[in-house]
């Protein structure tokens, strides 16, 4: 059988971030996705190879934009500044995009989300180490500390749990000038 013309791996890679957005990852099933895309489920496989694949696919993406996202945002900027341009950058795309988001956080067998995973682990941890927040010795640490506190501050938002009038950007601001501001402690004691 011969693909669908009009219809491509991108094409449902894209349906089904459109469908994790809205119900989800668990909410992306093949009987989702040919019915959002108005196709039967068989079509599907002449383009990507079931639901494992597409989640791979979610998971590679949604890196990809996440990383893209973040070098973007600290272009030309060091100190707090970039660390606080990295992390809004981080909160705004999971927000954003939470069927991405939650398919970048999935554990997928795939070479190329190691190397996009590697590359997003690459970009904070040179950023601490370039600006005293950590040594080599502490870097992944406080990468693991840095990401700990975004996706709790981005599941947060994501239930709508911060009720209060306070702005929102000003809570994460603190947050992360409070962990900065430990770390660089941290730093000159491990020093």
């Amino acid at each position: 059988m011969s693909p669908r013309i009009g219809l491509s791996q991108k094409m449902i890679v894209d349906a089904a971030a459109e469908i994790a957005d809205q119900e989800g990852l668990n909410g992306v099933t093949l009987a989702a996705l040919s019915k959002k895309m108005n196709v039967r489920p068989p079509s599907l496989y002449n383009h990507i190879n079931g639901l494992q694949a597409i989640r791979t696919e979610l998971a590679v993406s949604g890196l990809t934009r996440l990383l893209d996202q973040m070098a973007d945002s600290v272009t030309e900027q060091k100190g707090d500044s970039a660390m606080l341009s990295l992390a809004q950058a981080y909160v705004d795309f999971a927000v954003e995009n939470p069927g991405y988001y939650e398919a970048a956080l999935l554990k997928v067998q795939d070479k190329r989300a190691e190397i996009v995973s590697d590359q997003i682990v690459r970009i904070v941890t040179n950023l601490l180490i370039e600006n005293g927040y950590a040594s080599e010795k502490t870097a992944i640490h406080a990468t693991r500390g840095l990401r700990s506190l975004l996706h709790g501050f981005t599941t947060l938002i994501a239930k709508e749990a911060f009720e209060r009038e306070e702005d929102i950007s000003e809570s994460l601001s603190f947050s992360i000038r409070t962990f900065l501001s430990g770390l660089s402690i941290n730093n000159k004691n491990v020093m």
